[in-house]
């Protein structure tokens, strides 16, 4: 709720097919009358074809070619494209909450990624931060499942064992060294 120092007369908030209008505000009391209108939610109406669109889809994609489910698809495909045609020609102000959508959707406002039609792969937690506690003196002791790391490296991995790699003795590579002065910033 707005309180009476954010709410002005004239005010609209749409939301769920229900749009109200501020029509008066008591300077005694601060009492808030309101206009009540309800009407279609073209923005639910949508969202709701869109993911009939997404299930149709994946169906017919999934389905070896099926020439039923693919029709229906290329029918639903219609059904939504003609009621966003109809949305932008007659509903304006609906139309630009459709676009809202679209644009939160493919810009991280949400975790759905809708390009376009064709396989895709969105990640939605490929950035979210995880909460992992590292033991400061060996950092790389609690990187997860896999050999553990000393101080020299990992040296039980998976390219010393299958690839047969051999690791680098450090202070025979730092003798070899001519004419550059090696310090380890690190060591004790």
């Amino acid at each position: 709720m707005e309180s009476q120092n954010e709410a002005k007369v004239g005010d609209v908030t749409v939301k769920g097919g229900i749009k109200t209008t501020i029509t008066d505000i008591d300077p005694n009391s601060g009492a808030i009358s309101w206009d009540v209108e309800y009407a279609a939610d073209y923005l639910k109406l949508y969202q709701q074809v869109q993911q009939l669109f997404k299930t149709v889809d994946k169906a017919a994609r999934q389905s070896n070619a099926e020439p039923f489910i693919k029709d229906w698809g290329q029918e639903v495909r219609q059904l939504r494209n003609s009621l966003r045609t109809y949305l932008r020609n007659n509903k304006s102000e609906e139309y630009q909450r459709v676009k809202g959508m679209h644009e939160m959707a493919t810009t991280g406002g949400s975790a759905s990624f809708t390009p376009g039609t064709g396989a895709q792969y969105a990640t939605p937690f490929a950035f979210k931060k995880t909460k992992k506690e590292v033991n400061e003196s060996s950092p790389g002791a609690t990187l997860g499942p896999g050999p553990k790391a000393n101080e020299e490296g990992v040296k039980d991995n998976a390219y010393v064992k299958q690839f047969k790699y051999q690791l680098v003795d450090r202070n025979k590579l730092n003798k070899q060294a001519k004419g550059i002065e090696v310090k380890h910033l690190w060591d004790k």
